[in-house]
């Protein structure tokens, strides 16, 4: 089910809201088991089979942390009990994500002509995969607690979280589950759950899909696009992927905020970074933080055990040497986006993705480390502002590369939209078509004023506006705020519950409401 839909508005939640309430006259018990069950309901809306493979999993993994935390006695050692729980859980990822691509694609490099059709990936299967094996793990290692079965079903299925994240932790989720007190619906929460929905609403439904029309019909033909018709499509896509992402966080975010649950913040702002590293900080910050305490440490500290035992150090100063920097930096960081760019997808060009995001990430790492780093008394506030201007311009260049290769099709679809931008096809004209082969219109598309004045709207809202949780920010929008969205902002706009911001939310919820005929899909629905 989409949240940017007739049935979820107007059907589920209500629905959902009223169950709450209702159990929360009875006990905690009855709350947690009513939201378990809505969000079953909520996943097998779309393909009630799938429902079996998410029951199936969160059994599987909960026998696994009766075991582990010996709440059912074993012989077996709790590390060979938590491998077995990571293979499981992969294993039933990789059969439904990569199996049969790979498998179509070993057909292809051998000339063959069998072909095996890719099986339908079940919804959220990343994100309630990796929150299973995050809570083995820490209960494995001693710093999770085992829970009551309804309690870690909810976790696992809670519906504002299960399609597309963030990616939830147990210390964070679990004693919101637990507390005592009363369960039932809180008018400030509400209020401001609604708006903030609302907010993410929009951006999907009235700017994401407004930029999916020309994206789409670049990506559909990037071998025929003159340089401006490249930039067009990239920087439409760009702005796509933003608001997209955004706004299904925004409506994750305020969906639990109604049920007074807090989640992590998923995105802030991230085109507004200085650097890739402050850009990997911004942008899918749970699968950030995710990747970097489940694979990035363990790989580190890996290194550092294999270099101590040949003798090798493993300090500051060995560090900031080359030899030190390559082994102890840019092997685990290049492990870690290797990974997470093939999460992202199947296909060689999600590798190139993940690989391209470890060499921006190692390359800022020895700019900080290696660089000799300008007297800060010596800079004047002008020149403090370009070098931030130049660092953020720097950034989204390097971002926009990599989104080519995380939007392309294909490897060859990338590099003939590379070569797009760069000249290669000619140079174009506003109101010229984007032609694909035998001359018809690819998707019906033509580059005209329109579109890059709303491309420049685009970003104008991007790198101008304050994001949802800095208006928000008074009411304590989530688990934690940012740095970044506690620094002073351009237009200083703060969400209040006024019969101003209520008349403005309402007539946006209803501009978006009559563009919902035919919902879209996100664009992380199926990861």
């Amino acid at each position: 089910m989409l949240f940017n839909s007739y049935a979820f508005i107007f059907g589920f939640l209500p629905i959902a809201l009223l169950g709450y309430q209702i159990a929360a006259h009875f006990h905690r018990r009855a709350v947690v088991a009513w939201l378990a069950v809505a969000s079953m309901a909520f996943y097998a809306y779309w393909r009630p089979a799938f429902l079996l493979l998410l029951l199936g999993s969160v059994l599987f993994n909960y026998g696994l942390s009766l075991l582990i935390s010996r709440r059912i006695p074993t012989e077996i050692s709790t590390r060979l009990l938590l491998w077995l729980g990571i293979a499981g859980n992969l294993a039933a990822l990789c059969y439904c994500k990569y199996l049969f691509p790979l498998l179509n694609w070993t057909a292809h490099a051998a000339h063959s002509n069998t072909h095996w059709d890719d099986v339908l990936l079940p919804l959220g299967i990343s994100f309630f995969t990796f929150t299973q094996i995050a809570y083995l793990v820490d209960l494995q290692e001693g710093s999770a607690q085992q829970q009551d079965f309804p309690s870690y079903c909810l976790f696992v299925t809670f519906f504002p979280h299960l399609i597309a994240g963030p990616i939830l932790h147990h210390a964070e989720m679990m004693p919101q589950f637990q507390q005592d007190r009363d369960y039932r619906l809180r008018m400030n929460d509400l209020a401001i759950g609604s708006s903030w929905f609302i907010m993410g609403l929009c951006k999907k439904v009235i700017i994401a899909d407004q930029f999916s029309k020309a994206a789409n019909a670049a990506y559909r033909a990037p071998g025929h696009l003159s340089f401006l018709s490249s930039w067009s499509g990239v920087l439409s896509y760009a702005l796509q992927l933003y608001f997209d992402f955004s706004g299904y966080s925004d409506m994750a975010l305020g969906l639990a905020r109604m049920f007074s649950i807090d989640f992590p913040l998923n995105f802030s702002s991230p085109y507004k970074a200085a650097s890739i590293i402050d850009f990997w900080q911004r942008w899918h910050m749970t699968l950030t933080r995710y990747i970097n305490v489940y694979i990035y440490n363990p790989a580190s500290f890996a290194i550092n055990r294999r270099r101590l035992a040949k003798g090798k150090k493993v300090s500051r100063k060995a560090f900031s040497t080359p030899a030190g920097f390559l082994d102890m930096v840019v092997a685990p960081t290049m492990l870690t986006l290797l990974l997470a760019g093939i999460w992202h997808g199947a296909g060689l060009q999600f590798a190139i993705f993940g690989i391209l995001h470890g060499l921006y990430l190692s390359i800022n790492h020895a700019w900080l480390i290696f660089r000799q780093p300008p007297k800060i008394e010596t800079q004047t506030a002008f020149r403090r502002h370009v070098r931030h201007v130049q660092g953020v311009l720097l950034t989204f260049g390097a971002v926009l590369v990599g989104q080519v290769f995380f939007r392309a099709l294909s490897t060859s679809d990338a590099m003939a939209m590379l070569g797009g931008m760069i000249g290669l096809h000619g140079f174009g004209s506003l109101g010229g078509s984007l032609t694909a082969p035998g001359g018809t219109l690819a998707g019906g598309y033509r580059v005209t004023l329109r579109d890059c004045a709303e491309i420049v709207i685009g970003f104008i809202i991007v790198w101008g506006f304050p994001n949802t949780q800095q208006i928000l920010l008074k009411f304590k929008p989530a688990l934690e705020v940012t740095k970044a969205d506690l620094e002073a902002r351009l237009l200083p706009i703060f969400w209040n519950p006024t019969a101003g911001w209520a008349v403005g939310l309402g007539a946006a919820f209803f501009a978006a409401l009559i563009r919902l005929q035919d919902p879209s899909t996100f664009l992380y629905f199926q990861f």
